[in-house]
């Protein structure tokens, strides 16, 4: 059996690897300006290791574009990105603002003919096709049999165990209903990310088969801590003074990461530190919400909404702040977390979502239990006072890190060994993964 291989000639002979994906927030829309991306830095990345290990790289993405945009580009040093238009956009948002996505999608069909079309008629035949969540699993698996193509499906974490196990109401059980279908279906090869919601206790639970089941904590950028970095100096480009007590949380602003929780536990922290800010860095469909919120609590001026920030802001937003707290329901244990350890933050968490996996009360963060906006105000304030715990929580932070956690380029080297042995061996490239 050969393998595929492109038409071009400086591409011949590489096995060929196939992403289908929608749009992902602060990735593709990044790629389509010429920046680097942000976001879940797992999806953008294995296309990078893949382009810089030998793969012919192609990516299938449904996405809002503009109507002069082309239908091929080439990003992140030679990778190929296909641009299908998302069809029926306005019908989308508008079930998106009524929560009834998940349940009534007439445009699916729609997406999934855009999808099938396009990676049927490009000239693309891939050794590998590569799913990304769910979005077009049923098309990949078509497709993967007639083109001889091996499954991959990524997934980012799952609903299943805490909708079927935790919660147990039918509605939200509804709505993730494809949450089961993406761990039923056949595939060759099922990466799924750690983060806290249980997902190797889901795949037995539903039958996968656990030899073709790789269940993986994120890497991480071990450069995120900047050893004696200029707080007082970035403090001062916010508006504040270096003894401001400076409070972030980072991640997408989603109802179920509950950044609502600190919000409610400014009005104690501000009545004892009145210049103390809570930035929250990303962007999401809650961000209207939480800043009524804020204004309704009386801390309008004293939470900053940030939006979504590249990755060196990130950095400077970690190294500079003073407590970072994080007040998820499910998923704790997520890439924003370990990025707080990597950066040496003094952290604030709640014991959910596996979060005691990576800390433990008193020794690298203060974890609460079950934790409520009364008991965060608690807890930072009680920091706040005690400089010298601080440091201690955040030095502790910063070791484990450097200890246990992988780099991404470490990470992404071992998905792609399991994608290279997916390939004929006999037919695969001798290039083998390089590790830093």
């Amino acid at each position: 059996m050969s393998l595929h291989t492109s038409t071009h000639p400086s591409r011949r002979h590489k096995p060929v690897i196939a992403f289908l994906t929608d749009f992902w927030t602060n990735i593709d829309d990044r790629i389509r300006e010429g920046k680097r991306p942000g976001g879940t830095a797992s999806v953008w990345r294995i296309w990078e290791e893949c382009q810089n290990e030998g793969f012919e790289v192609h990516v299938f993405v449904v996405a809002k574009l503009p109507d002069d945009w082309p239908k091929q580009t080439t990003a992140l040093g030679g990778v190929v990105f296909h641009w299908i238009r998302e069809p029926l956009l306005g019908l989308t948002q508008r079930l998106q603002k009524l929560g009834l996505q998940g349940i009534f999608t007439p445009h699916w069909p729609l997406r999934q003919a855009a999808m099938a079309w396009r990676l049927l008629t490009c000239g693309v035949r891939p050794n590998i096709l590569y799913m990304m969540r769910r979005s077009f699993l049923l098309v990949g698996l078509a497709a993967s049999c007639l083109l001889r193509a091996k499954r991959v499906v990524r997934l980012y974490g799952t609903w299943i165990y805490h909708l079927w196990f935790t919660q147990r109401k039918w509605r939200p059980r509804l709505k993730e209903i494809g949450g089961l279908a993406e761990l039923c279906l056949p595939a060759d090869l099922l990466i799924m990310t750690n983060d806290g919601t249980s997902g190797e206790k889901a795949a037995r639970w539903v039958g996968v088969d656990m030899r073709k089941f790789r269940f993986w904590l994120n890497g991480t950028d071990k450069a995120m801590h900047v050893a004696e970095f200029d707080a007082a100096g970035f403090k001062k480009k916010l508006g504040m003074t270096p003894n401001d007590p400076m409070l972030m949380t980072l991640g997408r602003l989603a109802d179920w990461k509950r950044q609502d929780r600190l919000i409610d536990a400014m009005p104690a922290i501000v009545k004892e530190y009145p210049a103390a800010k809570l930035f929250l860095v990303g962007g999401g469909p809650m961000r209207d919400a939480l800043e009524q919120r804020a204004r309704s609590t009386g801390v309008g001026e004293s939470v900053v909404f940030v939006g979504a920030v590249g990755h060196d802001q990130i950095r400077e937003y970690l190294n500079a702040c003073d407590v970072y707290a994080q007040a998820f329901d499910v998923s704790n244990l997520s890439n924003t977390l370990i990025e707080a350890l990597t950066a040496g933050c003094c952290i604030v968490t709640r014991d959910v979502g596996s979060t005691t996996e990576l800390v433990t009360d008193g020794q690298n963060a203060v974890v609460l239990r079950p934790g409520e906006a009364d008991e965060y105000a608690e807890a930072i304030l009680r920091l706040l006072r005690n400089p010298d715990e601080r440091q201690r929580l955040a030095r502790a932070a910063y070791e484990y890190a450097m200890k246990h956690f992988q780099t991404w380029e470490e990470r992404m080297a071992m998905e792609v060994r399991e994608l290279r042995n997916l390939l004929p061996k006999c037919k695969a490239s001798s290039k083998q993964p390089t590790h830093s």
